[in-house]
């Protein structure tokens, strides 16, 4: 053996040595100052080998572990069971009741519609305010979940037939409906609340 590889020997001893003693501050050290310990022992990381990242469950949180082993490869993870709380209610808490709904429609029609005579300027504006004032009374009850609408129809007399026709999709269980129709010699009222129930 010729002096150069002798020399070469001890030199690579001495720094594969050096690298094992070192201590984890001084290791950290060298991380910081931009050395691995690959670097350290002549190595690139380029020519490192890398263990690959796991694309198992364990990141997931709530997800644990079997205690038996199934393979070899590695253990069976198992999600937990799914539980689901309730996001809406399918039935109301106060259903609608049609004769409270009446009274607070006769209420408003006491106030508003007696002694009226019909006026071609002034009854449009009456049905609308008659209208507001009986969205805010059958409101006030408070009929959970229920979508309330008002229609009412001031209509002049004038020996004309009459028809009021309104159609939808009805749930009989759950929605409800008030009619109430007053007349005077000039005109009548028709004013008509329905609670649809919206789950």
């Amino acid at each position: 053996m010729d002096t150069a590889s002798v020399t070469e020997q001890k030199k690579s001893k001495t720094t594969a040595f050096s690298v094992k003693e070192q201590t984890p501050s001084s290791a950290k050290a060298n991380i910081v100052a931009g050395k691995s310990s690959a670097a350290v022992q002549g190595k690139s990381l380029s020519r490192m080998k890398v263990r690959r990242q796991s694309y198992g469950f364990s990141g997931v949180a709530g997800i644990r572990p079997t205690e038996r082993r199934t393979s070899q490869v590695g253990l069976e993870y198992k999600r937990p069971p799914l539980i689901f709380l309730n996001t809406y209610q399918l039935d109301p808490r106060v259903k609608f009741h049609v004769t409270e709904v009446e009274k607070a429609i006769n209420a408003v029609l006491d106030a508003y519609w007696e002694g009226h005579k019909y006026n071609i300027a002034e009854s449009p504006g009456l049905a609308i305010v008659i209208a507001g004032e009986v969205m805010r009374n059958v409101k006030s009850l408070s009929f959970n979940r229920y979508r309330i609408i008002a229609v009412v129809s001031l209509v002049q007399k004038r020996a004309q037939s009459y028809s009021n026709a309104v159609a939808f999709l009805w749930d009989h269980e759950r929605d409800g409906m008030a009619n109430i129709h007053r007349e005077i010699t000039t005109a009548f009222i028709q004013v008509t609340v329905f609670g649809i129930y919206l789950d």
